[in-house]
């Protein structure tokens, strides 16, 4: 008995006493079941309590420090809550230690505790590096660059990671499974572990190979050839991108279809600061004809068109002197009207300001079909701005389908009731 005494720790001789205590003292029955509870919750309490002393007295030191010194990645992880769970491993870690010395003669409480400080520890670790992920994608998404959707990506994709051995872990700890066990029965699974995680893996690849082909980034307008999504980009996932179009409604895509589609990225138009106009007015071929020199007059009066018109006039004459029946307008050198207003679209778009003159300027005849013969004119606005860049095609294009009627020509369109009626 003398020898069973001498062993007796420190914890053992203190909870006897408060036995005692309360059997003797406090007349109150406290059987064997109902002291373990006693322990456990002051225990639990303890753990709490040094927990809460930690983040009062850190806390605010981490914070103000974070203000004062502006340091970014420190007022992300702060952000994130990183420091607590930091602070919530330290009861827990030291639990983990002292389970051992204060349950040592209580079996089946000693395991059970023992199990779920471990598990408990092992959640919190899973937390503060899911929460270090995110505090590393925060500080990536402020640059709002083409390695954001690759840091994005790979941080997606060691979450679904540290998941996977957390549930593995988990399971070793409350079972007390072999980790040789889990890798043979995960070995025998492979095609259904790969079945399962098919997206993600297939998501992860298609970040990656986002933000090395530098196709598009949080922010960038965008239009996909499948679905037709016209849009800006407003997230970049591991399994979707997400597009808000211009109708405010969102649109949905997988990943996997950023890179298998289509893309045209809008953002390197929007750096330059100008706009391609391009644009056809079918006209009516009925409506073209020889210039006599009654119009060949009336053009000389159009500031745009006066010099070119002179100048054509006396290489025509020049030409048709040696001509025999020149008079006739199929024979020699003649100007028609399309082709004097083809000449007038081009002096118009190089004398307006808000056409830029550092790129190029063309005025194009398309074939001819059964709408008439399109005359496409392409040019580069200045201004990129969906709201300036519509103003400046309106201006050109109401300019142009009025001017048409000056030079005798037609532009195609659908005949209507008023049509039929102005006509009789």
């Amino acid at each position: 008995m003398a020898q069973q005494e001498e062993h007796k720790s420190f914890y053992q001789e203190f909870s006897e006493s408060v036995k005692i205590y309360f059997n003797d003292k406090l007349q109150i029955d406290m059987s064997e079941n109902l002291f373990n509870f006693f322990e456990l919750t002051t225990w639990i309490g303890i753990l709490c309590l040094i927990d809460y002393t930690f983040r009062i007295l850190l806390l605010p030191l981490i914070k103000r420090l974070a203000q004062k010194t502006k340091i970014k990645w420190l007022e992300i992880a702060y952000r994130n809550k990183c420091f607590s769970s930091i602070i919530h491993l330290i009861p827990l870690t030291f639990a983990s230690s002292m389970n051992v010395l204060l349950f040592k003669d209580d079996g089946p409480i000693l395991y059970v505790i023992q199990r779920m400080t471990e598990l408990i520890l092992l959640i919190v670790f899973a937390i503060l590096i899911f929460r270090i992920i995110n505090s590393v994608i925060d500080l990536y998404n402020e640059d709002d660059s083409y390695t954001t959707v690759g840091v994005r990506t790979f941080g997606q994709m060691m979450k679904f990671v540290v998941s996977f051995f957390a549930i593995i872990s988990g399971i070793m700890i409350l079972f007390k499974v072999e980790s040789s066990t889990i890798i043979t029965v995960l070995g025998a699974m492979t095609a259904a572990v790969l079945l399962i995680f098919r997206d993600a893996i297939f998501g992860f690849v298609s970040g990656l190979q986002i933000a090395y082909s530098r196709i598009i980034k949080v922010g960038d307008w965008v239009t996909l050839s499948k679905g037709n999504v016209e849009g800006i980009v407003r997230e970049i996932n591991i399994n979707l991108v997400r597009i808000e179009k211009f109708d405010k409604t969102i649109a949905t895509i997988p990943t996997v279809d950023v890179v298998t589609s289509q893309v045209t990225n809008h953002m390197p138009m929007m750096a330059s600061g100008t706009r391609q106009i391009k644009r056809a007015i079918a006209f009516n071929v009925n409506s073209f004809k020889f210039c006599s020199n009654e119009m060949l007059d009336t053009f000389e009066t159009y500031d745009l068109i006066k010099d070119y018109i002179i100048k054509k006039r006396e290489e025509i004459n020049s030409h048709n002197k040696g001509i025999e029946n020149s008079n006739l307008d199929i024979n020699g050198l003649q100007l028609t009207n399309i082709g004097v207003f083809r000449i007038y679209v081009e002096s118009y778009l190089k004398n307006i300001q808000t056409v830029s003159k550092y790129d190029p300027i063309i005025i194009r005849q398309l074939p001819v079909s059964m709408e008439g013969m399109p005359l496409e004119i392409a040019c580069f606005a200045k201004s990129s701005t969906n709201f300036e860049f519509e103003r400046i095609q309106s201006d050109i294009f109401d300019h142009l389908l009025t001017a048409c009627r000056k030079f005798d020509l037609q532009v195609m369109q659908s005949i209507s009731a008023t049509d039929i009626k102005q006509t009789n």
